[in-house]
């Protein structure tokens, strides 16, 4: 009786597993796969710990380990922050205001470009470089000043 009570929580935790990865976004799945597979390695050595298979300091030591990485990518995300706040000021004083060529190489358009090239480029660019997926602060804003200045040079041509 208790084996078929363990068999149906398992299917039924399966079943939530897998509803839960389907409903998570296709760029987040493998953080998430990533994230089950550390959990399920610290179960089982949990399991091993208590029924006598290995050491209690082993156990504990096992249950930290992801405590201790979270702990790590904490202090690396700290550490990228101080280091992109110290290092967009320098870069925005030694570079000054924009110019129209400046903006046409960072938006990777050729001579002749026309205004939906101009939009179509940005927002191609700031899909892959936007701050809420990871990208910087201060290439977005680049991006858009580059936007900005080109557009209104079309329309000033035009």
């Amino acid at each position: 009786m208790a084996r078929l009570l363990i068999l149906i929580l398992l299917i039924v935790f399966a079943i939530y597993l897998r509803n839960r990865f389907v409903g998570t976004p296709k760029p987040e799945r493998k953080k998430l796969l990533l994230n089950w597979l550390l959990w399920a390695l610290v179960a089982m050595v949990v399991a091993a710990a208590l029924s006598g298979r290995l050491h209690w300091i082993g156990g504990l030591l096992a249950m930290a380990v992801p405590f201790v990485r979270q702990l790590g990518l904490w202090f690396m995300q700290r550490k990228l922050k101080q280091a992109e706040a110290t290092e967009q000021p320098s870069e925005q004083a030694d570079q000054g205001p924009m110019d129209v060529q400046q903006a046409r190489k960072l938006l990777n358009l050729a001579l002749g470009y026309q205004r939906q090239d101009i939009v179509d480029a940005h927002r191609r660019l700031m899909q892959k470089n936007h701050p809420d997926q990871g990208g910087s602060d201060y290439l977005a804003a680049m991006l858009n000043e580059a936007k900005e200045l080109l557009l209104k040079d079309w329309d000033e041509r035009n």
